[in-house]
């Protein structure tokens, strides 16, 4: 037995919202900071991050 989608329809003619919140309300206002990258003066990079693959 399929699954009823939980999101309505997309109609193309009704206009975009200028707020994104009432697209996503359970969104946060603010994104988190970006992951610190690592540089080559600075090759730690984010201590809590895994490291990438070799």
């Amino acid at each position: 037995m399929a699954h009823p989608d939980p999101y309505p329809p997309i109609d193309p003619t009704e206009p975009v919202p200028d707020d994104p919140g009432e697209l996503l309300p359970d969104t946060p206002d603010t994104l988190p900071p970006p992951p610190i990258e690592p540089t080559p003066d600075d090759p730690g990079g984010d201590p809590g991050a895994v490291p990438e693959p070799a």
